[in-house]
């Protein structure tokens, strides 16, 4: 199984620049055509929130036109630049995200791994949660497929980044009572979050957590006096999860890779009969 996540595309109206800067449409436009062209391709691509720079419908519409490009099946969970109902209006409903329910929740049954989407934006606030309600719908799915691997994915990254400025603000409510709560369920193989901008990886929840790059403006390594934003010129990028059904040592089935989206020299093919190179 190759999942591809994307993810804090902040997809604007055609034509506007987000912060006078960024031309997010054409990074996205980049991302699904560096997508369509992996070969193998994706079995799905998942999108892991803060879809639009702020959500209306004319700003989906513009992100379903880009997007509808894809090869592979997309599904979106929001984030807190998100708009639940106009994403609703443009999205749901379809394979992508489900037309009903308070949250937009919801659970991908059909791969080898099995994906638990949550709705973890707190509408008008930067930070999530995962209140009592979703943590229950989550215990309650967990629940149903306990022999299946698992991948719990959310917007904010339940866990703290070390860096400053609007990125650091994950979950500011239920990260404890979620960390316990996947410590009961020993299938979660990945939490997989976006929000941060950048790769980054920790220990969480008796498993391992994930927040992924995004596909237009990357944050800075920061760690100094808090900024409100702190922008860095590093390549946009996705992320490829592979599920490896024979892997070895036994644990070490999905690996997950950083995959920078930008204008290079294709990868160069150096194994030649009778031609000698050194791995590594």
């Amino acid at each position: 199984m190759i999942l591809v996540q994307m993810s804090d595309t902040h997809i604007d109206e055609p034509g506007t620049l987000v912060y006078g800067h960024f031309d997010t449409s054409q990074a996205l436009e980049r991302a699904v055509a560096a997508i369509n062209a992996m070969e193998p391709g994706p079995d799905l691509i998942l999108h892991t929130g803060d879809i639009a720079s702020h959500g209306s419908v004319a700003r989906y519409q513009a992100f379903k036109a880009i997007t509808d490009e894809l090869v592979a099946p997309m599904a979106v969970i929001p984030g807190n630049h998100d708009d639940r109902d106009a994403l609703r209006e443009v999205l749901g409903g379809s394979a992508s995200l489900p037309a009903t329910g308070e949250f937009l929740h919801f659970v991908i049954d059909d791969h080898a791994v099995r994906i638990i989407c949550c709705d973890s934006v707190i509408a008008g606030e930067t930070p999530g949660e995962m209140c009592a309600e979703r943590l229950a719908w989550l215990d309650a799915r967990l629940s149903e497929a306990p022999e299946r691997p698992t991948i719990v994915a959310l917007h904010h990254p339940p866990f703290y980044s070390g860096m400053t400025g609007s990125s650091a603000k994950g979950l500011a409510r239920g990260g404890g009572e979620l960390d316990a709560l996947l410590r009961r369920h020993t299938q979660v193989v990945r939490v997989l979050a976006g929000h941060a901008h950048r790769p980054m990886t920790t220990a969480f929840g008796g498993t391992i957590a994930y927040a992924g790059p995004t596909t237009c403006y990357p944050f800075d390594l920061y760690t100094g006096p808090e900024r409100l934003l702190n922008i860095t010129h590093e390549p946009p990028a996705i992320a490829v999860h592979l599920w490896l059904e024979d892997a070895t040592p036994a644990g070490a089935d999905l690996v997950t890779h950083t995959i920078p989206i930008g204008d290079w020299a294709p990868p160069l093919t150096l194994l030649k009969a009778g031609v000698k190179v050194l791995a590594g």
